[in-house]
């Protein structure tokens, strides 16, 4: 009797309302983070393709070498695989190519020179198309709107200390001591 008494009760109360979901994130909106023990900035910045097949990221890490990377995390993610060749088209004019990592789920460039070609027409696109070769040896396509101003990536990219459009100049490595 009182397992059923128990159970209209349960019935008659109203569940509790879902959480509410997250606020979709406008395509290319900033978001930054501050290390609250450094006190140093870093972020991303992406957009998703029109065919729901991934998104395209520029991302900032600051740590003691700040580095900024793009990246393609795909719908289905990508299993780990040596470097495989990614390019990006934007506006229709020649695609830029080279071999990026696949530590597995996407795909990521770190090259400074490459990150700044990219990072700079990115920036200024309209549309951005990007083609993978994935560890399987299939062609993974996805068309990115565009940014609708530079904004956006420059501040990701100056988060990290890097001047937008300019191939960072690092300092050289410190040369091995010869042993004696």
């Amino acid at each position: 009797m009182i397992l059923l008494l128990t159970m209209a009760l349960q019935a008659a109360v109203p569940p509790a309302p879902a959480a509410p979901a997250a606020a979709p994130v406008a395509p290319w909106t900033p978001r930054m983070k501050t290390d609250a023990a450094t006190g140093l900035q870093s972020g991303s910045v992406s957009a998703s393709s029109i065919e729901g097949k991934g998104r395209l990221v520029v991302r900032c890490d600051r740590r003691s070498d700040n580095v900024v990377s793009i990246q393609f995390i795909p719908t289905l993610p990508f299993a780990a695989a040596t470097p495989r060749p990614v390019s990006i088209q934007v506006d229709g004019g020649s695609a830029l190519g080279a071999n990026w990592d696949f530590p597995g789920s996407g795909t990521y460039v770190a090259d400074d020179q490459i990150v700044t070609t990219l990072t700079t027409a990115i920036a200024h696109g309209k549309q951005i198309k990007v083609r993978v070769i994935d560890p399987m040896n299939n062609v993974v396509e996805a068309t990115i709107p565009g940014p609708a101003s530079e904004a956006p990536i420059k501040q990701v990219v100056e988060a990290c200390g890097y001047t937008f459009g300019q191939v960072p100049v690092r300092a050289p490595e410190p040369a091995a001591k010869k042993a004696e």
